[in-house]
């Protein structure tokens, strides 16, 4: 009768382990508008199509075109040392899940000895001298089966806990690599206002010959040399300020690629490329592509499935071990029948009463649900207002770019005409200065917006967790 009972007792114990306590995650609803780029006018939004994919693509600053640049992108990926943590920490989490899943599996365990023991005459209740030979085996297993899925939501929890630290690790690179980048741009930056400065000095330097000349020939006052070479002095400090700041940018690209004697030749923004902008109507939804927003939710399952594994603390826990083996006082008859042992347990653990301790650990588990829940709800809409921010710059230095490089053109070719009408005296000598100051300026601010407006584009790939394919290009 007990036998026949067997078959069904173990149809109870598979039912019961189908049955996991605890809420199943759900991703939160977030109220976020569908897309971006809505307040563009509507001829514009017309000219995109629909639905297009999106594609992230990981290698962003290649869009960039400078081999320069990609070869400190690929400096500061393989020595970065905030890199080289993030990644130790993905193998901790591995080893923290490969714990967790091991409770999914029972625990097998093969033990043995031989023991020679001996008892003096005088030691031993017979009077007689006792030597005893003994020799044991065993084969142990134990298993805890899972009846409220506690096991199955604490490897739920350390499977996604592995996640996070993977697009924790992701999440580190794209700061690292949009970092090189900017701080790439603003070298470069400094590079096109050092030669602006440059040019100054030059027009200045011609300037002052020509005011010597008309000196030596009475036309003018000395106070027109005077004029000249405080202004000539004025630049040649600026330059100096602008070579101290490139300096510094090139040691801290040196740091984030900790390649610490690192020269980088002198060059420029001309050969440059502005990247395509996002089309008009991308949708929101690929914000779900940001590394940090998906470790946000990964920790968000996390914590969601403590709960559940605080849960079944309630439940009564069953477990199983068993023991095989043999016993014998001499190896010739070790592994016959007649030595055989085992044992079999069936467990059964239900807390009573623990002063609140699991009531505790439940609210707890709560509690830090609701604290992720909230952090990655911060999370999603820091995000969007970054992607949103990143666009707009993109736009406005673009268009400022526009009106600068009219202003450049226009101050340039005043301070060519400004210098000849100087040489042929129908023009005082602050004429010329006012044209030069206004030259210089232009042509500064033309090269710091260029710079904005890489800087920009950057800011905007790491907004959006990468770079955007050629076929999002209108």
């Amino acid at each position: 009768m007990t036998k026949r009972l067997y078959p069904l007792w173990a149809l109870c114990i598979v039912s019961l382990s189908a049955c996991t306590v605890g809420p199943d995650y759900e991703r939160p609803k977030l109220d976020l508008p569908g897309q971006y780029n809505a307040d563009v006018p509507q001829s514009a939004a017309t000219e995109a199509p629909e639905k297009q994919p999106v594609v992230i693509q990981q290698d962003w600053w290649t869009l960039f075109n400078d081999p320069e640049l990609n070869k400190l992108e690929d400096l500061a990926l393989a020595n970065n040392a905030d890199l080289q943590i993030a990644v130790a920490r993905i193998a901790q989490a591995q080893g923290l899940a490969l714990q967790a899943g091991s409770a999914q599996y029972p625990n097998l365990s093969l033990a043995g000895s031989g023991t020679r023991a001996s008892q003096g005459a005088a030691a031993s209740s017979s009077g007689v001298d006792y030597l005893d030979n003994n020799y044991q085996g065993n084969l142990g297993f134990s298993y805890e089966i899972d009846l409220w899925g506690k096991v199955r939501r604490t490897v739920e929890s350390a499977d996604a806990q592995l996640k996070a630290s993977v697009f924790d690790r992701d999440s580190v690179r794209l700061v690292l690599e949009g970092s090189i980048a900017k701080a790439y741009m603003n070298l470069r930056t400094l590079d096109a206002q050092i030669k602006v400065t440059g040019n100054s000095i030059q027009t200045r330097r011609d300037t002052l010959r020509i005011a010597q000349a008309k000196l030596d020939g009475g036309l003018v006052s000395p106070l027109d040399i005077n004029q000249a070479q405080a202004t000539l002095s004025s630049v040649q400090a600026q330059q100096s300020e602008l070579v101290r700041q490139r300096a510094v940018a090139q040691n801290q690209l040196a740091v984030l690629t900790g390649k610490l004697d690192l020269k980088i030749p002198a060059g420029g923004l001309e050969t440059l490329p502005i990247p395509p902008e996002p089309p008009v109507g991308i949708p929101s939804e690929i914000l779900e592509a940001r590394p940090d927003v998906r470790k946000a939710e990964e920790q968000l399952v996390a914590a969601n499935a403590q709960i559940g594994v605080a849960k079944a603390n309630f439940f009564p826990s069953f477990s199983l071990s068993g023991l095989y083996g043999a016993q014998s006082i001499g190896m010739t008859n070790f592994l016959t029948a007649g030595g055989s042992v085992w044992a079999a347990t069936l467990g059964l653990t239900q807390p009573l009463f623990t002063g609140w301790l699991l009531t505790g650990q439940l609210d707890a588990a709560k509690g830090k649900q609701q604290e992720v829940l909230a952090n990655y709800v911060k999370t999603v809409r820091v995000a969007f207002a970054e992607v949103g921010d990143s666009m707009v710059s993109v736009q406005q230095t673009r268009e400022t770019s526009e009106h600068l490089s009219m202003q450049v053109a226009s101050s340039t070719k005043a301070q060519r005409i400004s210098i000849l009408r100087y040489q042929g005296g129908y023009v005082d000598y602050l004429t010329v200065l006012e044209a030069q100051r206004v030259a210089n300026e232009a042509s500064l601010a033309y090269a710091r917006n260029r710079g904005s407006q890489l800087q920009a584009s950057v800011d905007l790939f790491r907004a959006l967790g990468g770079g955007w394919q050629s076929e999002f290009k209108r």
